[in-house]
């Protein structure tokens, strides 16, 4: 933010030089054309205002200067928007897991326990204590996120699992 305050500056700046060189080489022009000043004054101011170049050349450099002060500004400007676009983005990502609900779990081996539960995005498993995500896909349920859990596979050498959803527990067995 510094560094584009300090860029608006220069371009102010160049500006003003700018304008003010144009001016005075203006009003020289006009006390020569008055005969105001001689040839060999107007002469000596002119080089002294110029230092060396002309006219175009000054325009020119001040036109590019300004230039590349815009070319950064334009950059850090964009560079705010893509931070933007990705905190917002990040938002996004972050807030889908509240807004969906799910429901269902399946298996199919020996280890596998019959559940026939349906359960919320807030649910979980507890597998001897210990919690763990549930490990299906949620399906669309009367417009809402569900996991339509059937069956569940557990480890080998379980002793309990349980199904918390908001804080509650709406499945448990032991095995």
């Amino acid at each position: 933010m510094k560094r584009v305050d300090d860029l608006k500056k220069q371009v102010y700046l160049c500006n003003s030089h700018e304008e003010r060189l144009l001016s005075e080489l203006e009003a020289l022009n006009m006390r020569r054309r008055l005969n105001m000043i001689s040839k060999k004054q107007y002469k000596n101011h002119v080089n002294a205002l110029l230092k060396g170049r002309n006219v175009d050349d000054w325009i020119q450099y001040y036109k590019d200067y300004k230039g590349e002060c815009f070319k950064v500004i334009q950059e850090d400007d964009s560079d705010k928007n893509f931070r933007g676009f990705l905190f917002v983005l990040l938002l996004l990502v972050l807030s889908v897991p509240f807004v969906m609900n799910f429901t269902g779990l399946s298996v199919y081996n020996k280890n596998s326990i019959s559940v026939n539960q349906m359960v919320s995005s807030d649910a979980y498993l507890l597998i001897d204590g210990v919690a763990q995500p549930i490990p299906l896909q949620p399906e669309l349920v009367n417009g809402n996120y569900v996991y339509n859990i059937k069956t569940l596979n557990i480890p080998e050498n379980v002793k309990e699992v349980k199904i918390m959803d908001n804080d509650q527990i709406v499945f448990s067995k032991e095995i």
